[in-house]
């Protein structure tokens, strides 16, 4: 069951690293994932007509990032511990969807797992292992 709220994660968010707003919006909260989209902006599209991979890395951290908040609550000093991601189809120019379920919450360590979509369609797949400050 999720400890922050939509409301809570953005408030976070936006006293800690305000600019987060330009990648993605909050979408959804269920009790184990959080659907983020990254709207569609030509300077993410790379030579080919694809979303570039590192704007859907930056998406699936992002995501895991803040199903990891929900789930610890509100510990913005959280790090990037790893992050694995499969390339599976190239995406069109458009926006993209990201789904994040929380795996496993430890006292150390999150691992979740993020979809990100275009149309439905599963472009790539992550996981990602977030590091928690000791409390």
């Amino acid at each position: 069951m999720p400890r922050m709220t939509i409301a809570e994660i953005e408030a976070l968010m936006d006293k800690y690293f305000p600019s987060w707003r330009e990648l993605s919006a909050i979408t959804a909260l269920g009790e184990r994932d959080i659907t983020l989209r990254m709207p569609f902006r030509k300077d993410l599209v790379r030579a080919g007509g694809t979303i570039s991979g590192p704007a859907l890395m930056a998406l699936a951290d992002t995501a895991a990032y803040f199903v990891t908040l929900a789930h610890a609550g509100p510990v913005a000093s959280a790090a990037t511990a790893n992050l694995d991601i499969h390339f599976l189809v190239r995406p069109k120019p458009d926006d993209i969807v990201a789904v994040a379920t929380m795996l496993r919450l430890g006292r150390r360590l999150a691992v979740s797992k993020v979809d990100l979509l275009s149309h439905d369609e599963l472009v790539a797949h992550a996981t990602v292992t977030y590091a928690l400050p000791h409390h």
